[in-house]
């Protein structure tokens, strides 16, 4: 290791870690990233998520994107976080496009959707593959297989990390550091004392999430840094518990029934659309007994045009010509799961099936409701998927300001330390979809911009003058 100081050190190679350190890069700043993956397996969430962006087009979100940020949180998200999101955009776009990423518009899992979405071609995956070369390019250092443990702290101030890897336990000196890790969905004893539950029957929604252990967020909290979003939540998904594929998503619930595993409904399967509904659908099923429900329907499946899209499960449904027989090929009570389905067939209403969007279709005298696309199932073949909670990533985090700088309570920015991505709070109620990777990007281009300017002699004219990223 060199005896000269790092300017910033990143820790994560996902979205936001890989873009703080080409930002900081092209700023002239001297850039280490460590990630305790391989090199093979290292980009955490990032590498598996489709990465959809809430945008209407390359440059622009929908009108109403700041006021449905805050509002998804009934106000608790932070306003101006969102402005300098929004405010952000255009240069962090026209930057991620020079590094030669292009987008489209592309069908979601979503197939009914209120929502627009934006897409790389290659999903997360080909965000990384354009920055990491560019990374390299730039002269940016990797160390894979290398574990942040701490911050090494003098007079307040940032001057190293310490870290375990393939050569042991080492400090690595530095100006600034980044942290970039991700949230700690990987770690079930973190997760049960934060949610005040036992977390063990929820999924890892990829294989990134047991890397992200929340080691970053510790070791700032520790240096003084104050909390930011809902720790007692997370981003939720609806899986295939059955399936080893990453995000084995079932998004066609609103299509038939949920049932618990005694047989018995327990939401309003039709409430909204699945984009707007998949998380708490995901999240009340994590509360009954079990963690798991079934998701039952008939031939009416068929008349979805799009229904594969909302299927991302390789596992093939079980399929009975009876109710008997589906109860007895998932372990349901057949007594219970028949009266279930009589209860809902009787409070069925006519009218015209609109898969497409809410077609309020809509249950009598039931409860729970079923609002939209109340179809009777009495057309055989059977159909069934069991269905479990996946998490994705915490809602908890640490708290930053405007330039992806640290936080103590006060407000005070700790010199030195910066954090961007998942392991930053913002969220709390429910994910506004396709937010993730774009804050990601965009915060962490900038902690990577302000780290460099004020932490490299290179850059010194910067950091003297005070010019910070405008």
């Amino acid at each position: 290791m060199s005896v000269n100081p790092y300017d910033v050190v990143v820790v994560g190679a996902g979205i936001a870690g890989l873009s703080a350190a080409v930002s900081a890069a092209e700023e002239g700043a001297r850039v280490l990233v460590v990630d305790r993956a391989s090199e093979q397996e290292a980009g955490g969430n990032t590498r598996w998520t489709a990465a959809y962006f809430r945008l209407d087009n390359v440059y622009e979100p929908d009108e109403n994107f700041v006021d449905d940020l805050v509002g998804f949180s009934d106000g608790r998200s932070p306003r101006w976080y969102v402005e300098a999101l929004v405010e952000r955009l255009p240069e962090t776009m026209e930057w991620i496009q020079g590094h030669g990423v292009r987008f489209r518009r592309f069908p979601t899992y979503f197939i009914n959707s209120a929502r627009p979405r934006l897409q790389p071609h290659g999903g997360g995956e080909a965000l990384l593959a354009a920055l990491r070369p560019a990374a390299l390019g730039l002269g940016v250092e990797f160390r894979y297989s290398t574990a942040a443990e701490g911050l090494v702290m003098g007079g307040g101030v940032v001057s190293g990390l310490r870290a375990s890897g393939p050569e042991g336990a080492v400090t690595i000196p530095t100006r600034a550091v980044v942290i970039a890790s991700g949230g700690f969905e990987g770690d079930p004893t973190f997760l049960s004392e934060s949610f005040g539950r036992d977390a063990s029957t929820l999924l890892p929604i990829a294989p990134s999430v047991a890397g992200n252990r929340g080691e970053g967020i510790r070791m700032a909290l520790e240096a003084g840094a104050a909390k930011a979003g809902q720790w007692d939540s997370f981003h939720a998904e609806p899986v295939d518990p059955r399936s080893p594929d990453p995000e084995a998503l079932v998004m066609v619930f609103p299509y038939g029934v949920l049932v618990d595993r005694h047989g018995r409904r327990f939401l309003d399967e039709g409430r909204g659309t699945v984009d707007e509904t998949y998380e708490a659908t995901a999240r009340a099923v994590w509360a009954r007994d079990g963690g798991t429900a079934w998701f039952v329907t008939d031939s009416q499946l068929d008349r979805v045009a799009d229904r594969e899209r909302g299927l991302l499960t390789g596992v093939k449904p079980i399929v009975a010509d009876t109710l008997e027989e589906l109860a007895a090929a998932t372990g349901l009570p057949r007594e219970q799961l028949e009266q279930t389905i009589s209860d809902f067939n009787a409070a069925t209403t006519d009218g015209e099936f609109d898969w497409r969007r809410p077609d309020g279709l809509a249950t009598t005298g039931l409860e729970p409701p079923k609002s939209n696309w109340a179809l009777p199932l009495v057309e055989a073949p059977f159909r069934a998927w069991p269905v479990s909670c996946a998490i994705v990533f915490t809602f908890g985090g640490l708290a930053t300001d405007a330039r992806a700088r640290v936080v103590r309570e006060d407000a005070s920015p700790i010199d030195g330390l910066y954090a961007a991505g998942e392991c930053t709070g913002l969220y709390h109620g429910k994910y506004p979809g396709g937010t993730s990777v774009l804050r990601g990007m965009i915060f962490g281009r900038l902690a990577g911009i302000d780290a460099a300017r004020n932490a490299s002699p290179s850059s010194t004219a910067s950091a003297a003058s005070g010019a910070v990223p405008t």
